[in-house]
């Protein structure tokens, strides 16, 4: 287990033994699998380079959600399965998400800061016109949400707004698509119509850069961007110029390109230290959205039923089959 900090090991019923890591660094990562049968990983990239290094490598068990990171290809020669635990934070991220809307709407991170650090709102009587000065704000009766990506994290998102009044709800094609589903509105009709967009597809290579700039410029000026899928979904330098330009009403992600990301990482996260200029109405949490007590309770049980699911010899059992990415030389589900 290569992660332990971020989750305690599952309860594991057959004998076995295990090493226990409490972090491990990229460059760590071939030495520390290589007499394992079974890596358990969370967020690290095990790459092929490692795996080739670990001869007796049969299941790769990923800790989370999301196993973008995962070079199937290379599995299915090798043989290894890999598992995932889908689904297991839909309630923890979508509840993250409305965490995101109204800190973001409602500019909560800035008047924050501007009481805390200053005397302006005792000097100024109220600070609506500093910290909104296009004019008020939409409530959510006015808002019309754009979802892209509608698996099980999308459909929890909708109802949700529906629960808290959104006038209209808009579920996205895929982008370039010709042909447009029933219920569903083209990708780029949704970029016009929204006044909130949620992105909670998966990374792929079609999805990469899947919000440029030449998307960006398609948004209404009260549009709010939120991203809660993956990294590198969203060009981030294109992202940063808008907010700077005042082309969208402001942005909110729980996810970055490069992870861990701080100060001159990234160019949504300048360092001020050096002078750079802050990006204006942006929200930024740290991939926490999953982090609940339910979220770590169901990743558990999870973890616990697909290795023991693979070491007798269950894979094909249609209670475990969802969580079953590689197996059996062939790659059954990539996302």
């Amino acid at each position: 287990m290569l992660e332990a900090s971020l989750l305690d090991p599952p309860t594991i019923t057959f004998p076995h033994t295990i090493d226990i890591h409490q972090r491990t660094y990229p460059d760590e990562v071939a030495s520390r699998i290589k007499p394992a049968t079974i890596v358990i990983s969370n967020i690290i990239n095990v790459r092929p380079t490692d795996m080739e290094q670990a001869p007796h490598l049969q299941l790769l068990a990923v800790y989370a959600t999301g196993f973008g990171w995962v070079d199937k290809e290379y599995c299915v020669t090798r043989g290894i399965t890999v598992m995932n635990c889908p689904s297991a934070n839909i309630p923890a991220v979508s509840e993250h998400f409305l965490a995101l809307y109204f800190a973001s709407r409602k500019r909560v991170c800035e008047v924050d800061r501007i009481v805390k650090t200053s005397d302006e709102w005792i000097q100024s009587n109220s600070l609506t016109k500093k910290v909104w000065p296009q004019g008020p704000t939409l409530g959510c009766q006015q808002e019309t949400l754009g979802i892209v990506g509608y698996g099980a994290l999308g459909k929890r998102i909708e109802v949700l707004c529906r629960g808290i009044g959104f006038k209209e709800i808009l579920i996205a094609e895929r982008k370039g698509s010709v042909e447009v589903r029933e219920g569903r509105v083209g990708f780029e009709e949704v970029l016009r119509r929204s006044t909130t967009i949620v992105l909670v597809c998966p990374r792929e290579p079609d999805t990469i850069d899947l919000i440029g700039e030449a998307e960006l410029r398609v948004m209404k000026k009260e549009a709010l961007l939120v991203n809660m899928a993956r990294g590198g979904i969203v060009n981030e330098a294109a992202l940063a110029q808008a907010l700077k330009d005042g082309r969208i009403f402001g942005a909110a992600t729980d996810v970055l390109d490069e992870e861990p990301g701080g100060p001159g990482t990234t160019p949504l996260l300048p360092d001020l230290s050096k002078g750079e200029e802050p990006v204006p109405n942006l929200v930024i949490s740290s991939h926490v959205a999953w982090f609940s007590g339910q979220t770590i309770e169901k990743l558990r049980g999870i973890m616990q039923n697909n290795i023991e699911a693979f070491v007798e010899g269950r894979c094909h059992d249609p209670q475990i089959k969802a969580n079953v990415a590689v197996h059996d030389g062939r790659i059954w589900k990539r996302t």
